[in-house]
């Protein structure tokens, strides 16, 4: 494979990514002293709309760009493909979000949601177009224009906030959950130009005929993200409902929604600036890998490295998180709440890079029923453990552990399963 080395890129990604969540982190403090658990529950509500309506068209493609364009594939052809296909279908998923937005906002059960799904719909293309971008880079080994890229976005959402601070507290709650979308729009509007501007002498030629194989590599991740971010979705609506059952107001459910999807899981994801950037190399990586031995070597010192980070910031969350609820966010119950959920840390870290290395074995198929079989059981299990009135939101911070360790332990025997395959395969020759 051509380009940096899989340290570097690894060492650039976590870098970039450090900023980035970094940056993310103010991001998530201003947003939540600014416009209150009630508005980031409302944002959270509609935010898995958001990502529901675009994960058909960013998910899976930037994957398969990155795996074909590491495998000496007609390089440009590879990008200028994918870049057509994505056009059509975020065009398409765009005005769709935007007609359906009114239908879509009464059936998630809060019609404070329309402005933010409204503001959102040109993300769609946005975003796809990104995503194959993207995937070209890290297929050829070059990871600065992602990077740089999603830094530039980060930085202008951020300044965006910042320059509607004056104005958000004047606003009602419906639009202050919006001014997140807006900014969104913006910042990644920006990090598309950048990119756009960065490879535009590298993609010369004519699309190459590998849209169907696009296709097939694209399909099961495409399906697996769809899935669990429904079931995701399914989820958010339920939250509040399951809340209310519970006994409290709606205000009140809307509230403890914001506090766990809005304030807590950001920080459950902190391992990702380290362990989302090796699990993203990992697939042209192993893709890209001749030899048997060399290639288990890599995916080995992949997987510990991503249980070591991923247990050191679970046990780093949980020994802060009076601190955290305390002094960053001024309402320790969200502590309570991080302690409790903090092992979700390390299970995703290992699940991010497992995820990589399967795809990049063609391993995508099992993956999407792992994935499945996990989000299926959190949803059950929400269902069933908020609405209990001595766990409240904790049930549905207990049943994302669950379903996450379940994901988990499914990946990893379908992994061991496929290497004992091969290693009796390669033993037989």
């Amino acid at each position: 494979m051509k380009g940096q080395s899989l340290k570097i890129q690894t060492a650039v990604m976590t870098g970039c990514n450090m900023v980035i969540r970094g940056l993310g982190f103010i991001l998530r403090m201003i947003t939540a002293r600014l416009l209150g658990p009630e508005a980031v529950g409302v944002m959270e509500l509609a935010g898995q709309a958001h990502m529901l309506a675009l994960t058909p068209a960013a998910s899976g493609l930037p994957g398969a760009v990155s795996r074909m364009v590491a495998k000496d594939a007609e390089k440009a052809g590879v990008l200028l493909t994918a870049r057509k296909m994505v056009m059509r279908l975020g065009l398409l998923l765009g005005v769709l979000l935007l007609l359906f937005s009114p239908l879509i906002a009464g059936w998630m059960g809060d019609e404070r949601t329309l402005p933010s799904l409204l503001l959102f719909s040109p993300c769609i293309l946005i975003i796809g177009l990104s995503g194959v971008y993207r995937g070209y880079s890290l297929g050829m080994g070059n990871v600065w224009p992602p990077a740089l890229c999603e830094m530039t976005e980060q930085v202008v959402r951020l300044l965006i906030v910042l320059a509607a601070a004056l104005i958000i507290p004047r606003l009602t709650v419906a639009w202050r959950a919006a001014v997140p979308a807006f900014a969104t729009v913006m910042g990644e509007g920006c990090g598309l130009l950048l990119l756009v501007l960065w490879l535009r002498k590298k993609v010369k030629g004519r699309p190459a005929p590998v849209g169907k194989q696009l296709s097939r590599a694209a399909l099961p991740v495409t399906m697996n993200r769809l899935c669990h971010t429904a079931l995701r979705t399914l989820c958010s609506v339920m939250i509040p409902l399951r809340l209310a059952a519970a006994g409290l107001s709606h205000s009140e459910a809307i509230s403890r929604m914001g506090m766990l999807n809005g304030m807590v899981m950001p920080l459950i994801f902190l391992p990702g600036m380290f362990s989302g950037a090796l699990g993203t190399v990992s697939i042209p990586a192993v893709a890209g890998c001749r030899s048997c031995v060399r290639q288990r070597k890599l995916m080995l010192r992949l997987l510990l490295a991503a249980g070591a980070v991923g247990i050191g910031c679970s046990s780093l969350l949980h020994v802060l998180a009076p601190f955290v609820g305390k002094k960053l966010y001024a309402l320790p119950e969200v502590g309570e709440l991080l302690r409790a959920m903090s092992p979700l840390a390390a299970i995703l870290s290992v699940q991010q890079v497992l995820g990589g290395i399967m795809m990049g074995l063609g391993m995508e198929r099992k993956t999407f029923f792992a994935s499945l079989w996990g989000a299926l059981i959190t949803l059950g299990l929400t269902f069933l453990w908020t609405a209990d009135r001595r766990l409240g939101i904790y049930g549905a911070g207990y049943a994302n552990l669950v379903g996450h360790g379940i994901t988990l332990v499914c990946c990893l025997i379908s992994f061991l399963m496929h290497e004992k395959t091969a290693e009796s395969t390669a033993s037989a020759v």
